[in-house]
């Protein structure tokens, strides 16, 4: 069946909740015309229930006329502005910064460039280049201490400093591994 659209659509990428019911439920609003959206998330509505879209200060109420997939299709209970929608006042930082590069990727123009985002990118790789050469000292300490731990007559003679050795190891590994944690500040 071929559907018939009256307004045009505007593809998008916005952070917006709906609210419906006693729940709510963050979402990405795909696409947007002055009668509808088309938004994507999790534990979405189920067709013909009334919702509420919320972005920054605008309340809309709507019917999902279709879901799908994590997708659903909004109707909007009056004409909205498209404009209004797409440019948000105040709210997180990041998500101003998302809508230009949005907004300059939709007029076919170069992303801005933001110096947060630059410096973020920097500290990123500056952490991962030292988990790396932190990474291979671990494995040269582990190889020198195995292979002067083999030999008795070292053992005996300088046992003390390949205690201290094995202390570098296990500071290194603890190093290594609190740099390549999931929740490492800086980690990208």
């Amino acid at each position: 069946m071929e559907e018939i659209r009256r307004h045009a659509r505007t593809n998008t990428m916005l952070a917006a909740t709906i609210q419906f019911g006693s729940h709510s439920a963050d979402v990405f609003v795909r696409n947007l015309s002055k009668a509808g959206a088309l938004v994507e998330g999790r534990n979405l509505p189920e067709q013909g229930e009334s919702v509420e879209l919320h972005r920054s200060d605008h309340r809309i109420p709507a019917t999902v006329m279709w879901r799908a997939e994590g997708r659903c299709g909004l109707s909007f209970a009056h004409l909205v502005k498209v404009d209004d929608l797409i440019r948000r006042k105040g709210g997180p930082a990041h998500q101003s910064r998302i809508d230009q590069i949005q907004r300059a990727l939709r007029e076919n123009r170069p992303v801005p460039i933001f110096s947060e985002t630059e410096q973020l990118v920097g500290a990123a790789a500056v952490g991962k280049r030292l988990t790396d050469e932190l990474g291979y000292a671990l494995r040269l300490a582990e190889s020198v201490n195995e292979t002067l731990a083999d030999d008795a007559y070292i053992l005996s003679r300088y046992g003390v400093s390949l205690q201290q050795l094995d202390e570098v190891e296990q500071l290194l590994r603890k190093l290594v591994g609190n740099l390549s944690a999931p929740d490492a500040p800086g980690r990208c």
